[in-house]
């Protein structure tokens, strides 16, 4: 449903296909393995054509509105497996590799999983709800609203 949710839901384009796995996400063959089909291995589905990457780097830095308020930048590698489902593979909550920024995996805890995929979907719907919609949408046009109505006479065929 994870997978399925980026693809159909209201913002998948922040998918890009993975050629190779950026350094501050240092997954590894070893750490996947357990994920991707049988015999294969991360550099070969890479070639593929069947890993995906979702980066919300965009977000790094972003400040919050109190201490009590929290906001991830994740990255979430997503795998187009054999039945043809996307599904993920590896979720990081920083652009910032090391102890304090652990790479869950689909065979951590349960709740673990479940909270990593929480937030990269949070993240989403916030890049979604800010640039996306927002401002591409909304911000964008407005300022050509804005030009049309103070300039074009109201007989002009795009004012009308």
């Amino acid at each position: 449903m994870f997978g399925y949710q980026f693809l159909n839901g209201c913002n998948p384009v922040m998918i890009r296909k993975c050629m190779e796995i950026p350094d501050k996400f240092p997954v590894t063959h070893e750490m996947v393995e357990g994920f991707l089909e049988k015999g294969v291995t991360l550099q070969e589905e890479l070639k593929a054509g069947n890993i995906y990457i979702v980066d919300y780097e965009i977000l790094e830095g972003v400040p919050t509105s109190s201490d009590q308020v929290y906001l991830t930048a994740p990255v979430c590698l997503l795998y187009k497996n054999r039945l043809d489902q996307i599904v993920p593979i590896a979720i990081q909550l920083s652009q910032n590799p090391g102890e304090k920024s652990p790479i869950f995996l689909p065979s951590d805890n349960e709740y673990d999983w479940m909270l990593a995929k929480m937030w990269v979907k949070s993240a989403d719907f916030i890049v979604h709800q800010l640039v996306t919609h927002l401002l591409k949408t909304h911000l964008t046009s407005e300022v050509f609203e804005m030009a049309m109505y103070r300039k074009l006479s109201p007989v002009h065929p795009v004012y009308k």
